[in-house]
């Protein structure tokens, strides 16, 4: 897991997330923030944590988001309605992600006010419409959460989980696909 350093250049990651958000001039705006604010804290000192602290606050009043910049998020992160949007700080995630609107990622507080832990998700994991991840769990590489799911267990490669709480009802198996059949 990766995040805008030197090395790569925040114009790169910027331009990935742009080019994945295409015809959604509000995600690619968000996006752009986001990876700038992710590069200031970590290259810009008090001046960074500053812009990263309007950041976090502009996004949080205007859009409703909250993309901490301290989250670990790989490349090309797809943003659909970006609206409602809670991701925990302690968050990871993979590249080629997609988040649609209402997703909340993000961790179990127990009674006494000590932190269960975060939720992770590998790389192409998509999240629908309203769902929650919650906990101390990871959701696999190329794995679908269905919208309005609760996940509270960890999610394999590949599957798709549904419901309140939510169940793996199927792990696609990649190696067992018919040549120029539809994904999805």
């Amino acid at each position: 897991m990766t995040t805008p350093g030197r090395q790569q250049g925040l114009l790169r990651w910027v331009t990935q997330d742009w080019s994945v958000n295409a015809g959604y001039l509000d995600s690619q705006l968000v996006l752009a923030w986001f990876r700038a604010a992710q590069w200031a804290v970590r290259h810009g000192g008090l001046p960074g944590r500053v812009f990263a602290a309007f950041y976090s606050l502009f996004t949080s009043l205007f859009w409703s988001i909250e993309l901490p910049p301290g989250l670990e998020v790989g490349p090309r992160l797809r943003l659909y309605h970006p609206h409602g949007i809670v991701l925990n700080p302690g968050v990871r995630l993979g590249a080629d992600c997609v988040l649609r609107q209402n997703v909340t990622i993000g961790n179990v507080v127990r009674r006494d006010g000590t932190e269960k832990g975060v939720a992770s998700a590998g790389d192409a994991v998509e999240f629908g419409a309203g769902c929650v991840v919650v906990g101390s769990l990871h959701v696999g590489s190329h794995a679908r959460v269905a919208a309005l799911a609760l996940v509270l267990r960890d999610v394999p490669a590949w599957g798709v989980c549904v419901g309140n709480p939510a169940e793996v009802v199927r792990v696609d198996d990649p190696g067992h696909r018919r040549p120029g059949a539809a994904v999805g």
